[in-house]
């Protein structure tokens, strides 16, 4: 008998089939060795036996029409301990679980197979213990189900509330006065607060004094296409396009143009030295703009006729200006000099005074704000100094000035104002099914002020508040998880997730089934579990 690996090939068959010299040869086959179900090399293994008888042996009987086919005998083994010699654990197994499904599938067909027979006479005590263990399976299975789907279902859910915000508003009286003075609950006191300080700031100077700049000097053409000659003034001035101005060094005498036997006219020309003005057409400083390029055109802005005939071109670059110059004081300096540090001296004095509210909060525990309403911030003692060499024309670059400002303003208790807002929404809210989350004290603020008189200061003004709410699903009065409960029981998942998100107090869901094959939310209302996660 030649015993066949799982591993051989049909090559390492033929070999063990050339090697055997026994009249017989009986080939032992593993369960489900592929070659048992392939025609084609079943086929080579009968021509290579010859002559010889060619014997299969195997518990494999899902191929015998193929081996019948070839006239290829066999024999079928079911002996247990030869089973489990010939397979490992793995084999065995998947062995013994195709048995007993081709077992079931025959009996519920009424088709016992010959096998079976064979088998019931040599092992007739063994089979009973097959049936025990199937229905012992079966009976497994069933409960196994039970026990899920009707016991263990559960069905775990995390809502998180829809946040509502809401804007409360409130008429409050404030009423300067004095830190003796006790008002009426409802008034609430305005406390005088001030600050004077002192800035020094540098600015830059703007004017030019131009004698130092060095203007653009050189040559240009002047063209004459009039019939007739034509003189120009010196200091006559020339523009280009952009506006910068050009004038004449000297007086210019132009012949008048020429006409050819074709009537084509030749205009007159001559060379003529230009310097470069300080400030263009828009009186604005030329600066480098008086370097320019090559046959650049330019016009006469002061000729009203024909100023298209008379005109001048460069023919080299013009340049020279530079912008090595000296700066000048001037008196607009001065006044623009001294808005910006009035307008920097308040914007700094306001910022030391909230600093000052803030460290005087800290320190003795407080919650004091100025009272945000127009008209509420007085600036007075503005003084502007400056050093008394300072002069207008002055050639310098910079100055320093220096000043002084006062501020004056009103601050009252912000907690005063918040608590008595805060109880007002508690008193308003609805009871069981609202829940107020907080309140957002840095969104106090004075929407409207409804009357002021200035002395004594007194301001009837409308505060408001932003409050944030959400549903109390908590509550046990109002049942309302309860009734989340009973709107999704044995819902398909998504189904559920879709019908919670529907709700316009849930802005968000989150579910788990167990165990995990299941899909549908649980239908016993006990096994639905929901939580409540506030959002941050």
């Amino acid at each position: 008998m030649i015993k066949i690996n799982k591993s051989d090939s049909i090559i390492d068959i033929i070999i063990k089939i050339n090697n055997c010299k026994q009249k017989e040869i009986v080939l032992d086959f593993p369960f489900w060795h592929p070659i048992l179900h392939n025609y084609t090399s079943l086929k080579i293994l009968k021509n290579k036996a010859g002559n010889k008888d060619l014997i299969l042996i195997t518990s494999d009987k899902t191929a015998k029409n193929i081996w019948k086919s070839l006239w290829i005998k066999y024999s079928q083994l079911w002996d247990t301990d030869l089973l489990e010699y010939n397979y490992t654990f793995l084999e065995y197994t998947k062995y013994l679980f195709k048995r007993y499904l081709t077992e079931i599938k025959q009996i519920f067909s009424n088709k016992t197979p010959d096998i079976i027979f064979e088998y019931q006479k040599k092992y007739s005590t063994s089979n009973s213990k097959i049936w025990f263990f199937l229905l012992g399976l079966l009976g497994s299975v069933l409960l196994f189900i039970f026990i899920f789907y009707f016991a263990v279902n559960k069905t775990y859910i995390e809502i998180t509330p829809e946040i509502s915000i809401r804007t409360k508003s409130e008429n409050f009286i404030f009423r300067a006065a004095s830190a003796e003075e006790v008002l009426n609950e409802n008034i609430i006191k305005l406390t005088q607060v001030s600050k004077l300080i002192y800035l020094t700031n540098t600015f830059w100077t703007t004017g030019v004094n131009e004698d130092s700049l060095k203007r653009s000097k050189w040559k240009v053409t002047f063209y004459n296409e009039l019939e007739e000659p034509v003189d120009l003034l010196a200091n006559t001035r020339i523009e280009t396009k952009d506006g910068v101005l050009f004038t004449t060094d000297t007086p210019i005498s132009l012949d008048k143009a020429t006409r050819t036997a074709t009537w084509w006219i030749i205009p007159s020309h001559v060379e003529i030295k230009v310097t470069s003005s300080l400030k263009d057409s828009k009186w604005k400083i030329i600066w480098t703009r008086a370097n320019i390029w090559t046959w650049v055109l330019l016009t006469l802005p002061g000729l009203k006729i024909n100023n298209d005939k008379i005109y001048a071109k460069t023919t080299e670059p013009i340049d020279g200006w530079n912008e090595n110059y000296v700066k000048k004081l001037t008196q607009e300096d001065i006044d623009n000099a001294k808005n910006i540090l009035e307008w920097k001296l308040k914007q700094q004095a306001l910022n030391e005074l909230k600093k000052q509210i803030l460290d005087d909060n800290a320190k003795n525990n407080i919650t004091y704000d100025i009272l945000w309403v127009d008209d509420i911030l007085f600036y007075s003692d503005f003084k502007v100094m400056w050093d008394e060499k300072l002069k207008v024309w002055a050639n310098i670059d910079s100055f320093d000035l220096s000043g002084t400002i006062k501020i004056t303003s009103y601050i009252y208790n912000t907690e005063k104002v918040l608590n008595q807002m805060s109880s007002t929404i508690k008193d308003t809210m609805l009871k069981d099914v609202e829940k107020l989350l907080f309140v957002n004290d840095k969104s106090l603020r004075i929407s409207v002020v409804l009357n002021k008189q200035d002395r004594p200061l007194e301001i009837k003004a409308t505060a408001q508040v932003e409050s944030f709410f959400s549903h109390n699903f908590l509550n046990e009065k109002n049942n309302y998880i309860e009734k989340l409960k009973s709107s999704i029981a044995w819902l398909e998942k998504d189904d559920a997730i879709k019908v919670l998100l529907n709700n316009q107090n849930i802005s968000d869901v989150k579910m788990e089934i167990r165990p995990f094959f299941i899909n549908k939310v649980s239908k016993i209302l006990d096994n639905i579990e929901v939580s409540v996660v506030e959002k941050n």
